[in-house]
């Protein structure tokens, strides 16, 4: 071999292992930071917690949802359980959507009206 083709065959050996070397280091790096930074498993105790808040949580939407209520007494505003809603909403809108969008407007600018104490 000549002078010229080993030194060539060298550098294409050395950048070979100078890339295999690199992405190595990456690979062992990449692992490392997975491993460390993989959050403990839930345990039985910060699962029941979680079933509890989440059963809670379920119990108040279900009484909203289901119930009537007060929302803002002072302006005349309250909450219907949504089948009821749904039975008004269907009634008002029944003429067509811009009879409908009319009602829904008046309604919205009645609520906003400041209350007067004169």
């Amino acid at each position: 071999m000549s002078e010229s083709s080993c030194s060539s065959w060298k550098k294409s050996v050395a950048t070979v292992v100078g890339v295999a070397g690199t992405l190595a280091v990456f690979g062992v790096l990449t692992v490392y930071l997975v491993r460390a930074n993989k959050p403990a498993p839930v345990g039985v105790a910060r699962g029941e917690e979680r079933k509890k808040l989440w059963t809670e949580l379920q119990n108040a939407n279900t009484d909203v949802l289901n119930n009537y209520g007060v929302v803002r007494a002072d302006n005349g505003t309250y909450r219907l359980p949504v089948s009821k809603a749904m039975e008004v909403l269907v009634t008002e809108w029944k003429d067509g959507n811009a009879a409908g969008r009319a009602k829904l407007l008046q309604r919205l600018e009645n609520s906003q009206k400041a209350v007067s104490y004169e």
